[in-house]
């Protein structure tokens, strides 16, 4: 029998190995697919699918994965899989954790450096003629307040690879750095020179709030009205997680308001932003096309190794990074792989 492998989105870079497809005997198909309709009609006979993080596996699409034994995401969140319907389907459902950490913590660095010195406002001066803030005292005016970064606060939602290699960058910069999450060891945030405090707190102290979390139940809109007024008036606000961690309408009050001073944000609460998005009519936001995943190295990586965790799961074993570790009983009595390793 051989393996059908199949690939829901078109010029990827699918597949790495010919040699792995090879070695565990299966074949791989590419078919691109637009709407959930047709990721339906694509699936049924799929013993592995690989996901780009762009579709919707909820339990409607699950229900036709007859033959599947893995979901493999070539990405950090996986929100768009419903996990209680792929392990009570008996489906593995895979990531791959760290294979943009440098380069979304440079993104966040990137936003941070670029809001606190509002290099837009700048750019866009000078391309309007205006050039030298010296002489210019107009000029000088309509960029300030710009304050000097090292001494300034950094507080990170989320310290876990992302939020710990940016807390070592910012640390680079002479910012001090304080971090908020309620499920991180101690020991992890001292490895990295960081103090953990409350929620409250770091929003009441911090020059610079950069959000590292998931989005789950607990951290959607975690953002809002109440936590934007805590923040200082001078505060930026950094998001390279999911647009959805943030209350987008709250935080257009909070922008227009003057109760924190910019944003720098790679994500939204959409895929795509709608072009009468008010928060892309903002001077000062600072948005990204949710870009801080992507170098050439961390494209091959994640390629390379959601292929890996297919053809594993394929040879007999669980997947290097299984998210949802309850489906191994389920599995072992559906696909009777009580032996997997």
């Amino acid at each position: 029998m051989r393996w059908k492998v199949v690939a829901l989105v078109q010029n990827v870079g699918w597949p790495k190995s010919k040699e792995g497809y090879a070695e565990v005997g299966a074949d791989y198909v590419e078919i691109p697919c637009q709407t959930e309709d047709e990721i339906v009609e694509a699936i049924p006979e799929a013993d592995a699918v690989l996901s780009a993080a762009v579709e919707n596996f909820d339990n409607r699409v699950i229900r036709h994965m007859h033959k599947c034994r893995i979901i493999s995401v070539a990405a950090i969140g996986y929100d768009h899989v419903d996990l209680n319907a792929a392990t009570e389907h008996g489906i593995c459902v895979s990531n791959i954790p760290e294979y943009c950490t440098e380069e979304v913590s440079d993104q966040a660095m990137a936003l941070l450096l670029a809001c606190a010195r509002k290099i837009l406002p700048q750019v866009v001066r000078v391309k309007a003629g205006k050039w030298n803030p010296v002489v210019d005292v107009k000029l000088r005016t309509e960029l300030q307040p710009i304050f000097r970064i090292r001494g300034q606060i950094l507080g990170i939602i989320g310290l876990g690879r992302i939020g710990c290699a940016v807390a070592l960058k910012a640390r680079g910069f002479g910012i001090k750095v304080i971090a908020y999450d309620p499920y991180i060891d101690a020991g992890v945030a001292r490895n990295v020179g960081v103090e953990l405090v409350g929620l409250e707190y770091l929003l009441e102290e911090s020059d610079f709030v950069s959000l590292h979390t998931p989005l789950t139940n607990e951290t959607r809109h975690m953002l809002g009205p109440e936590q934007f007024r805590m923040m200082k008036p001078t505060a930026f606000l950094i998001n390279t997680a999911r647009g959805s961690v943030i209350d987008e309408g709250a935080l257009y009050v909070a922008l227009t308001q003057d109760y924190i001073a910019g944003a720098g944000l790679d994500v939204n609460e959409s895929d795509l932003p709608e072009p009468n998005n008010p928060l892309l009519k903002l001077e000062n936001v600072l948005m990204t096309p949710h870009a801080g995943f992507y170098s050439e190295q961390s494209m091959t990586q994640v390629l390379q190794q959601s292929e890996e965790e297919i053809f594993r799961v394929l040879s007999g074993k669980w997947p290097q990074h299984l998210v949802n570790n309850q489906v191994k009983e389920i599995y072992s009595r559906r696909w009777g792989c009580g032996s997997m390793l």
